[in-house]
């Protein structure tokens, strides 16, 4: 999955310089594909520590060693940006205690809609990071559950999520942002791995991948577009094959060298997704920007950062405090 996450990144830098097809953000539509992602590891690293008795702090402290890291540092270097000069509507406050508190603590940055927080972000897509951390504090909770209150939470969180459809609820913050409307898209994730135990469940996510596909249908026909309803059914309806297909048994016999850039490529996917932001203030540009040049200039720039903060900051301390990578 390491190459899917690196592009996934790529997608995200591209679109935050301007980039649409159709009229749609291919960012958008890789947000989801990452938290279908997250539900899938998620799933995957509690299946394998829930039956040991530190089996909560274990998984937060791996989500803490995984996150904080290389977020720090990009929250430093975003800050240098900021000092000397940088212009952008997400930094264009002179910002007090409580602004500094919420780009450390990354959670409220998923409430921007309710506190104005984007007009000083250091890490702009971050707002997703933040939906995402909501979803590993409840995930110990609600992967041991027994499968019918999974798929209660899971019915709970669709509810909402429709209602975000028929704009009974903002399409935007419940359709798309918040964790009450998206819960069931980590849910997916992780009833992929679930599959394994419980053959069921099979039956129901190809049951939603269809039910998903006649939605993108209509949409596309009907022309309605709200933000950001046919980016998130076009990811659904992508990550979920691409999920079930990365899920399946690997072959004993694999070619080590494709295994090792694969898992490069992933390990640089997060770094790439924290500095392009500071990298564009820092490089003056004003999006849209659509000049192949700058493009690669951004791109660039991002992937030494990625680079350095992987093999600097990240690896030493994931070699001392995350030992089971």
């Amino acid at each position: 999955m390491g190459a899917l996450r690196f592009l996934l990144a790529c997608t995200v830098l591209i679109s935050h310089l301007g980039l649409r097809i159709n009229g749609l953000t291919p960012g958008s539509i890789a947000v989801i594909v990452f938290y279908l992602l997250a539900g899938h590891v998620v799933a995957r690293l509690w299946g394998k520590w829930q039956h040991q008795p530190d089996a909560p702090v274990r998984f937060y402290c791996d989500r803490a060693w995984r996150i904080l890291p290389q977020y720090t540092a990009a929250i430093l270097f975003a800050t240098f940006v900021w000092l000397n000069g940088a212009q952008s509507s997400f930094i264009a406050i002179r910002p007090d205690l409580s602004d500094w508190l919420a780009n450390i603590l990354i959670l409220p940055l998923n409430f921007y809609m309710y506190t104005g927080q984007d007009s000083f972000t250091l890490i702009p897509p971050a707002w997703s990071l933040g939906a995402e951390i909501q979803f590993y504090l409840l995930a110990p909770l609600l992967l041991s559950q027994k499968l019918s209150n999974i798929l209660i939470m899971f019915g709970v969180s669709l509810g909402i999520f429709t209602l975000a459809q028929l704009q009974i609820l903002d399409t935007d913050h419940y359709g798309y942002r918040l964790i009450p409307g998206v819960l069931f898209i980590f849910l997916l994730g992780a009833m992929h791995e679930l599959s394994y135990r419980h053959r069921s469940l099979c039956n129901l996510l190809i049951a939603l991948w269809s039910l998903n596909f006649i939605y993108l249908l209509w949409l596309f026909k009907a022309g309605q577009y709200l933000p950001y309803n046919k980016e998130v059914a076009l990811g659904l309806m992508i990550a979920m094959p691409l999920v079930a297909l990365l899920n399946k048994p690997k072959p004993d016999k694999q070619n080590n060298s494709i295994v090792r850039l694969d898992r490069r490529l992933g390990e640089l996917s997060y770094g790439i997704f924290l500095y392009h932001f500071p990298v564009i203030w820092l490089l003056k540009l004003q999006p849209p920007v659509l000049a192949p040049n700058d493009i690669l200039a951004v791109l660039a720039l991002s992937l030494c950062c990625a680079v350095i903060g992987h093999w600097a900051i990240e690896r030493p301390l994931w070699h001392r405090f995350r030992p089971v990578l």
